[in-house]
């Protein structure tokens, strides 16, 4: 199958640069994390595989988060992981190569499942490219092989505490952490050890306190249709961005099975506000 999503993609106009191309407050806050360091931004796509931001693209809907319509490993058979799909539509040879080859410490932020995709190509690399990747992962910790788990910053949901200076939704986590620690920790310890940068972390984020836990909100069918088509237009009309959208911004409970449903109603029928 990653045969003939490659396919599709070479066939496909180019419609925008990488970076032009990706929206949303997570992607602008590792932009500005990038711009703050003056680092090279690459971004680890599902559907397209290891870009630069100037890269350019073609317009895509395919993600590796299950759970919604979009996720292409709902639709391999045999089974596939997101390792096993990333591996086989990304060049690894060339991830590899271009992280040994990067100057200075190597950041990498991505959501769980994209962690999955990436972690064995990061696994993969010479210890000595390795004491150079930051890894921001919040309480992702089980995703991670035992090589990468000394890598990881302490963020947890302490980012979101009520005196946090980046507080945010669940979808942008990484991105702000991110964006924190390029502006704060490297500030002041830009060439430290992990082990002294997590140290400056923890030491922030005792001051931040936890966050307050609210069960979502209970919404009938009508009126989470009624949300989704209000944000349609500024997700892209993506069910992994909508979904995060529900959860993470209105918080608003709904069963992945149960979007997954309305977004198809919706998807299907006229999207009006």
């Amino acid at each position: 199958m990653s045969d003939e999503w490659k396919a599709r993609v070479l066939a496909a106009p180019q419609v925008a640069s990488a970076g032009d191309l990706y929206r949303g407050r997570s992607f602008s806050e590792a932009t500005a994390a990038a711009t703050q360091i003056r680092a090279q931004l690459c971004i680890v796509s599902a559907g397209l595989g290891f870009l630069t931001a100037q890269q350019s693209v073609p317009s895509y809907n395919l993600t590796v988060s299950r759970g919604t319509w979009d996720c292409v490993l709902d639709h391999i058979t045999p089974a596939a992981s997101e390792a096993d799909w990333w591996g086989a539509l990304a060049d690894q040879d060339m991830v590899r190569a271009t992280l040994r080859l990067a100057d200075g410490l190597i950041l990498i932020a991505v959501g769980a499942a994209y962690l999955k995709m990436l972690a064995p190509v990061l696994s993969d690399l010479p210890q000595n490219t390795i004491d150079r990747l930051r890894i921001f992962a919040g309480p992702a910790n089980s995703v991670l092989p035992d090589r990468l788990l000394a890598q990881k910053l302490p963020y947890d949901e302490r980012l979101d505490g009520p005196h946090s200076p980046i507080r945010g939704t669940k979808i942008d986590f990484v991105s702000r952490a991110l964006h924190h620690f390029t502006k704060t920790v490297m500030d002041q310890h830009p060439a430290a050890s992990i082990a002294k940068q997590a140290e400056h972390v923890e030491e922030l984020s005792g001051q931040w306190g936890r966050p307050n836990v609210r069960s979502g909100a209970r919404r009938s069918d009508a009126e989470i249709k009624g949300l989704l088509r209000q944000h349609w237009d500024r997700t892209g009309g993506l069910s992994t961005k909508l979904l995060r959208v529900l959860r993470d911004e209105l918080d608003v409970a709904c069963e992945q099975k149960r979007f997954a449903r309305l977004a198809s109603e919706v998807r299907n029928g006229e999207v009006s506000g």
